[in-house]
């Protein structure tokens, strides 16, 4: 195996700038900053030396400061590469038309290309239902965020709570919402349920509700990557199974309930678009 290229996290400029071809030494992945970008660089540094070694180019891991820069930068094809959240692949479609964004594959959880949100509350808490949060106050992740945000203001909605009656704040990385409601300072909050389970074993919250299936993240290249390299990369992640030792430890080190990788087409996100349009509408898509 060829030996683990430099791993570096930048801060990214957004802005315009034309697609030119993808350099066959080098690509860049962005990656949206689910938690800090020093826990998000160890959790992918595997998988950037399993792609270097593959794909015969070496791949350098982008975390964005905040979700929008991520979404530039593959818009401006500061990287040519993302892990995307299921909201803002569409984002970033909509900010970006010519920049040919498109999902190529999503990573498998349980053997299943979904995964669930959940609204988790302190472990002493007497909430027992999602109708008591109405006047509560919530901790939400990023307003870009689909399993810290959008889908557990979906899951308030459909339990009769309106928004409005909610005290709404916005946290930076899921694993300081799970801290910070904890700790009592907030009433709930809404996770990816990876983050909740951990924070539940933990002892740190309990898990008031999970929603229903989202689709996994993609993983998106943009125009760049010409049709040659974007076969490789898929290949190259659709190898990745738990059966091999080596590459559980990949799969494992981005998400402990990740067992293999599936092709995503764009269709896949509908889902998403309709949730966007039906909680934000169309003003979600503005920078």
């Amino acid at each position: 195996m060829m030996p683990m290229k430099r791993v570096v996290a930048y801060l990214l400029v957004g802005g315009v700038a034309c697609i030119q071809p993808a350099s066959a030494e080098r690509l860049k992945m962005g990656i949206v900053p689910l938690e800090s970008a020093a826990n998000m660089i160890r959790k992918f540094t595997p998988l950037s030396a399993y792609l270097s070694a593959e794909l015969g180019a070496e791949i350098e891991l982008v975390v964005g400061k905040d979700y929008q820069e991520t979404m530039d930068a593959i818009g401006a094809n500061q990287v040519q590469i993302a892990f995307l959240t299921p909201t803002t692949y569409p984002k970033a479609q909509r900010q970006n038309p010519a920049a040919g964004i498109q999902a190529v594959a999503r990573f498998l959880v349980s053997g299943k290309g979904t995964y669930n949100s959940c609204i988790v509350v302190s472990k002493d808490s007497p909430i027992s239902s999602l109708a008591e949060l109405a006047g509560k106050s919530f901790a939400f992740g990023s307003k870009d965020s689909t399993s810290s945000c959008l889908m557990p203001k979906s899951m308030l909605v459909e339990a009769g709570v309106s928004l409005d009656k909610i005290k709404e704040n916005h946290l930076k990385g899921m694993d300081n919402i799970v801290l910070a409601v904890g700790m009592g300072n907030f009433d709930a909050g809404g996770v990816m349920s990876s983050v909740a389970e951990e924070g539940a074993a933990n002892g740190d919250v309990k898990i008031l509700a999970t929603s229903r299936p989202i689709p996994e993240f993609p993983v998106s290249v943009n125009a760049s990557v010409d049709s040659v390299v974007r076969a490789k990369l898929l290949a190259a992640l659709m190898k990745l199974n738990e059966a091999n030792p080596a590459h559980k430890t990949v799969l494992e080190s981005i998400n402990p309930k990740y067992t293999g990788v599936e092709p995503a087409g764009d269709g896949d996100y509908d889902v998403i678009r309709d949730m966007i349009g039906n909680i934000y509408g169309d003003a979600f898509y503005a920078r």
